[in-house]
């Protein structure tokens, strides 16, 4: 009798961990089962288009002339599961490309050579603040998609 009744409580505790029903075991699935797919999918490369555009003085003028440079930028991102981290980071990131812009003369950022050099040095400054404390790609490019300069 006694090997019959850890039998019955074996068995009931069995049944008890297990879902009540089929219904209720899909809604408890959803829950997790959406945040382990999120998880488990590829990264896909995405995009942060920085909003309003940048404008800003040059350092130099040349003649006495005072020189701007307008700027749409758009950062590319290796995993578009790290767009709210850009929208976080906001603020220090076009603080860090108004500082780059500024620093800039009317020559240096008047031929393709330089914008290219801009951009490059952009991405830089972008990465050392994103990409090296996480310790992972996270901006993977940095992309002018207006460049207007006078």
């Amino acid at each position: 009798m006694h090997s019959a009744l850890k039998a019955l409580i074996c068995s009931t505790a069995l049944l008890l961990t297990l879902p009540l029903s089929p219904a209720l075991a899909a809604e408890e699935g959803d829950s997790s089962g959406a945040a382990m797919d999120q998880l488990l999918q590829e990264p896909e490369i995405g995009y942060y288009e920085m909003k309003p555009d940048f404008v800003t003085n040059l350092a130099g003028s040349a003649g006495g002339k005072l020189h701007y440079i307008r700027l749409s930028v758009s950062l590319m991102v290796a995993d578009d599961r790290d767009l709210d981290l850009l929208k976080e980071k906001d603020p220090l990131l076009r603080d860090s490309i108004i500082s780059t812009l500024g620093a800039k003369d009317y020559t240096s950022v008047a031929t393709a050579e330089g914008r290219e050099a801009l951009r490059r040095e952009c991405r830089q400054h972008l990465t050392e603040l994103i990409n090296e404390p996480a310790e992972r790609t996270i901006i993977a490019d940095v992309l002018f998609t207006n460049y207007i300069f006078q």
